[in-house]
């Protein structure tokens, strides 16, 4: 099974025009970055929408909020529709990035699945589910993290 995972950027970066990777200063997405198990990843941005971490980018000064969702949801309907399925790590991320990945992933009916919580906890648990969706493995996924939700599930 083809998975994307993803998560949000962060707001403290470094200047100047570099790969995502190495743009965002967050822990968090270097975390889930090398918890990535096989699957692609990507980091949902605020200005650029889903970009792969090897995409070159300036650093900017911008919050998702409703309108960059609006702005935006072309973008990400058409990066995650070549996907199986999305796991998005939620943990540490505002309420509009996981709003723009649950609608984008509802409008294409794609299946997705949201681990993680604000302290990050269970995100030691990505490389087991990132095993059990690359397999299509998904019966009682909800099971191997107490934070996990399930959208658009087979």
């Amino acid at each position: 099974m083809k998975v994307l995972l993803a998560t949000a950027c962060g707001a403290k970066k470094n200047k100047g025009k570099m790969p995502a990777i190495d743009l965002y200063k967050s822990s968090r997405i270097k975390a889930v970055y090398n918890r990535k198990n096989g699957a692609d990843f990507a980091v949902l941005s605020a200005k650029y929408g889903l970009l792969y971490p090897d995409r070159i980018i300036k650093d900017y000064e911008q919050v998702l909020d409703s309108r960059g969702m609006h702005k935006l949801m072309p973008q990400v309907i058409e990066f995650i529709d070549k996907y199986e399925l999305i796991v998005f790590f939620k943990g540490g991320s505002r309420e509009e990035y996981r709003e723009l990945i649950k609608q984008a992933s509802e409008a294409i009916n794609k299946p997705l699945i949201l681990i993680g919580n604000r302290n990050q906890e269970d995100i030691g648990k990505i490389e087991e589910l990132l095993l059990k969706c690359t397999k299509g493995d998904l019966e009682k996924i909800d099971e191997i993290a107490p934070s996990i939700e399930t959208y658009n599930l087979p």
